[in-house]
């Protein structure tokens, strides 16, 4: 649940948890402005949205499901509803509570402005229902299948992935693809007879499957999100037991074997391209938390065509309450290691995007003693270059998050509470 800093001691004894996201008042803490002495309202530079169950122990109510960033908000999808925050100001902008007893899920993207979210009861997640990112509302609401969990106080949810304006949904070696305009069935998709299925990821104009099958081989499978038709289907070798899929476009398969990670790259007709291992990296979902099983999986990685960021698995600071990384480039036309990050501070680094130039990441600091920093990794040497300092109160709350960057602004929307105080961050580096 998100609070603001006024009604936080009403919220800690309250159970409303749902009304307060439909009609809680109040402002985030905020900071900075544009004050130009004419009497005009000036944009915020500067706001933040506390976690109120920061220092608790529960961790699945500060959970994230989605994080959507729009031209003029910032959305977070979690446990009691869903809450839009006007980004030149931090205001509320509309606040949906859960239709059900709580969500259970989300698209990670949206598509013209529209997303889906699951929810349910305490015990199964079983409906999907529409978003406006504009307004808020509930566009429609549909049934859909769904199991319990098989330990008791915990919830199975399912895993949704999103890919050219369908939300789909994954559950027991069965794909269904629902429009996100309407909420329609628009494909169903079974497996071949003999086969499980391994992994689904999802991209523009693909959904990829891997296919555990017990005769015939294991295969690629290749999908048109809007169809739901097969429109490639590859053999390919042993899978083992931590065969995942990383990533959908290009299709990258990650397998841990022992201390080792193997990665194999397919082109677009399924043919395997190169495979490369690497020392052991981070490759821990970011928002996950126990007792809630099913999420579609968020990791610390990159793609940007040839390349592929990953990055060195924590160690911690020596004298400091916190851990360190690096980056590691990898060539994915050779497999060859390019370069090994350098010149950032000790402290994690978060991936924000990557591009021709390098690879955009903010370091996530510590609110003790280390400013956060807004950092650009050289795609040729992967020296680091100072964009923007944050402030240090801010520190530690992008280790695990969702980081935004829009024209100098910095937007943080972490996955859990475990290390965050704050539910948002917004900071315009450029002060306006």
């Amino acid at each position: 649940m998100l609070a603001t800093a006024g009604v936080m001691g009403l919220l800690a004894v309250g159970t409303g948890t749902a009304w307060f996201v439909a009609t809680g008042g109040g402002s985030p803490t905020a900071g900075g402005g544009n004050g130009n002495g004419s009497g005009e309202s000036a944009a915020v530079t500067e706001w933040a949205v506390p976690l109120t169950n920061a220092d608790s122990t529960d961790f699945t109510s500060g959970l994230a499901f989605a994080s959507w960033l729009t031209d003029k908000t910032i959305i977070r999808a979690q446990k009691d509803g869903i809450l839009a925050y006007a980004l030149n100001s931090g205001k509320r902008a509309w606040g949906t509570p859960a239709p059900g007893a709580q969500l259970c899920g989300a698209t990670q993207h949206l598509a013209q402005g529209k997303g889906a979210i699951a929810y349910g009861s305490s015990t199964l997640c079983d409906h999907l229902a529409g978003v406006d990112a504009a307004t808020g509302k509930l566009t429609w609401k549909i049934k859909i299948s769904a199991e319990k969990a098989r330990l008791s106080n915990s919830l199975a949810v399912p895993r949704i992935l999103d890919a050219d304006g369908m939300a789909i949904v994954d559950l027991n070696d069965v794909l269904t693809g629902y429009r996100l305009s309407d909420g329609g069935k628009q494909w169903t998709a079974t497996m071949p007879n003999g086969c499980h299925l391994k992994d689904a990821n999802a991209a523009p104009g693909r959904v990829a499957m891997l296919l555990d099958c017990f005769a015939g081989g294991n295969r690629l499978l290749l999908l048109n999100p809007q169809s739901g038709k097969a429109t490639k289907q590859a053999r390919i070798g042993e899978l083992r037991l931590m065969s995942t899929l990383l990533n959908a476009d290009p299709v990258i398969m990650r397998t841990e074997d022992s201390s080792q990670n193997v990665f194999t790259v397919y082109n677009d007709a399924g043919a395997r391209v190169t495979e490369f291992k690497t020392g052991k990296v981070d490759l821990l979902a970011m928002n996950t938390v126990a007792f809630v099983n099913g999420m579609f999986e968020v990791h610390r990685y990159a793609v940007h065509g040839d390349r592929l960021y990953l990055a060195t698995f924590p160690e911690n600071v020596p004298g400091k309450l916190r851990s360190r990384n690096q980056v590691l480039a990898y060539d994915l036309k050779t497999g060859r290691q390019v370069w090994t990050s350098s010149g950032t501070n000790d402290t994690m680094l978060t991936y924000i995007r990557a591009d021709d130039r390098g690879l955009l990441a903010l370091e996530a600091g510590d609110h003790r003693d280390l400013a956060p920093r807004l950092v650009r990794l050289d795609a040729a040497t992967g020296k680091a270059t100072a964009v923007a300092s944050l402030p240090q109160k801010y520190g530690s709350n992008g280790q695990d998050a969702q980081v935004f960057e829009r024209n100098g602004a910095v937007i943080i929307v972490p996955w859990t509470s475990v290390t965050a105080k704050y539910a948002i961050t917004y900071v315009n580096t450029k002060g306006g």
